[in-house]
């Protein structure tokens, strides 16, 4: 009865020792997964930036184009300043003032005198309906004022000079354009003082 009793107790003493040492189960030591325990990250892109609009450029113009007047037309002989050779100053001028606007030589230089105030000295070219030109006149220095005035085939007036001076542009601003196919003259006349003066007539391309 007695060892029974002693078994007994040494039973229940050995199970009260070891239940505060117990060893944690594996299941319950391990720490938690994150990857299980929380849900993924949600991946947030940054918004498309809003595209601007596509700059606009000025269309380019046809090749050989040239504006009817003013721009160019009246810049190109700013800094023209005649000298004392009509030749090579209406060949300069001609030069500064025909390519850059898109026009061609029609005809070579001509070089006349002009005596008597006031008479006039023609110059003939032919042209074709729509054809436009301008034309270039650069007297010597003891011809105070030249005038050019341009005549069509029916004997009216199409276009003339403004200036008050001895190199004359005709027109100032532009060139003038016939509707008419025919002989046109260019009239030539000294306004005051005499002397020599060349001549060039230029076409739009």
């Amino acid at each position: 009865m007695r060892g029974l009793s002693v078994v007994l107790v040494l039973g229940v003493l050995a199970a009260g020792c070891r239940e505060p040492g117990a060893a944690p189960s594996p299941a319950s030591s391990a720490p938690p997964n994150p990857s299980a325990s929380a849900p993924p990250a949600a991946t947030t892109a940054a918004p498309p930036r809003p595209s601007s609009p596509p700059q606009s450029e000025p269309e380019p113009l046809p090749a050989g184009s040239a504006a009817p007047s003013g721009g160019n037309w009246l810049r190109c002989y700013a800094q023209f300043q005649p000298r004392t050779q009509p030749d090579l100053d209406v060949t300069r001028l001609g030069l500064m003032c025909g390519p850059s606007n898109g026009m061609r030589k029609a005809a070579e230089s001509r070089e006349a005198t002009l005596g008597e105030p006031g008479k006039p000295r023609e110059h003939r070219f032919k042209a074709e309906p729509g054809d436009c030109y301008r034309i270039f006149a650069v007297a010597e220095p003891s011809i105070e004022d030249l005038d050019i005035e341009v005549f069509g085939p029916g004997g009216n007036k199409i276009a003339f000079d403004t200036s008050d001076d001895r190199w004359p542009i005709v027109k100032p601003d532009g060139p003038f354009c016939v509707f008419e196919g025919g002989e046109y003259r260019a009239e030539v006349r000294a306004q005051r003082g005499q002397g020599r003066y060349s001549i060039e007539i230029w076409r739009l391309r």
